[in-house]
């Protein structure tokens, strides 16, 4: 059952919460992930991403859209990079 708590930081339209509602979203989802194999979680996160993209769409024809689609995907690529410094906190070195 999700708490009232948590369904209002998912229905808040702040964008300063942004960050709130993803970690929000992020705890409802991790535990269907919990447990399951690299591969298969890999092939999730993909897979959202591919959704997350193909979402994003522009008026201006395909070629536009492939440049438009290409900068979010790097510009995604470089917050995961600074994610996971933020979650290895220098474990590895």
């Amino acid at each position: 059952m999700i708490s009232p708590d948590f369904r209002s930081k998912l229905a808040s339209t702040d964008e300063a919460s942004l960050g709130d509602q993803a970690d929000a979203l992020v705890e409802l989802i991790a535990p269907l992930l919990a447990n399951k194999c690299a591969e298969l979680q890999g092939a999730v996160v993909c897979d959202l991403a591919a959704l997350w993209l193909a979402g994003h769409r522009v008026e201006h024809g395909r070629a536009a859209g492939d440049r438009m689609r290409e900068e979010l995907l790097q510009m995604h690529l470089r917050h995961v990079r600074e994610l996971v410094e933020l979650y290895l906190g220098g474990v590895d070195g």
